[in-house]
């Protein structure tokens, strides 16, 4: 299977169940999908821990909220406004979706949102 760069996928083989926790602690992080004991494609079953980082960059539910808005083409206050936020958390909100999807402006990140299928418009 083909996978996209924005999924980067780590598969690690442990026999230990202790290594094996430590492995999803230190390898997970917020948004991946943790399976153990995985059958491989040649038939092997056994302790395998899979780790797959979601489409969404680990952006936030909210964050996703504030992503559909800036694709409607709504300004920090306007979004603020509609959301029931500070205008100061709305900008904070739209920084961390710059440097999570690794935009340098808005119309990047909306970009990069309806490529990964987080928006559509």
């Amino acid at each position: 299977m083909n996978r996209p760069p924005s999924l980067p996928r780590v598969l690690v083989r442990a026999s230990d169940s202790s290594l094996r926790s430590l492995l999803v602690e230190r390898l997970s992080a917020p948004g991946d999908l943790i399976v153990d004991s995985l059958t491989t494609e040649d038939g092997d079953e056994g302790p395998t821990i899979v780790a797959v980082t979601d489409e969404t960059g680990g952006l936030s539910p909210r964050e996703q909220e504030v992503l559909a808005l800036l694709a409607e083409g709504l300004a920090n206050k306007e979004i603020a406004a509609r959301l029931g936020l500070s205008a100061h958390t709305a900008k904070f909100h739209v920084e961390s979706i710059l440097r999570k999807l690794g935009a340098a402006n808005r119309a990047e990140a909306v970009k990069e949102g309806i490529r990964r299928g987080i928006v559509s418009v």
